[in-house]
């Protein structure tokens, strides 16, 4: 594997992540909030105040536990040692999955 051979995996990747933090995080939200701002009890600017808080503090308390998860969980790190550059391509099909869903 030649250096910076496959930083376009990595750079689409930071991209994919953003989007797909975007529609978890927008997803949690209107799930969380749609009811107390149709019935009248939070304003809009309340509930995206009191968002985005609790969507920040939850990702940043309990984000390493899902990277936990996923990091011995799920997929075998060791299988990709003689081609990490294969688990990269899997790691983004996964994000590329998980945001387009």
């Amino acid at each position: 594997m030649v250096p910076y051979d496959f930083t376009w995996i990595f750079a689409l990747g930071i991209v994919t992540s953003i989007c797909d933090a975007y529609g978890i995080g927008a997803n949690d939200v209107s799930n969380s909030f749609a009811s107390s701002i149709s019935s009248g009890s939070l304003s809009m600017m309340q509930a995206c105040i009191i968002a985005s808080f609790t969507e920040f503090l939850g990702a940043f308390l309990l984000g390493a536990e899902t990277t936990e998860t996923i990091k011995g969980g799920i997929l075998s790190a060791e299988l990709f040692v003689p081609q990490p550059e294969l688990m990269m391509l899997a790691m983004l099909c996964a994000l590329v999955g998980s945001a387009s869903w």
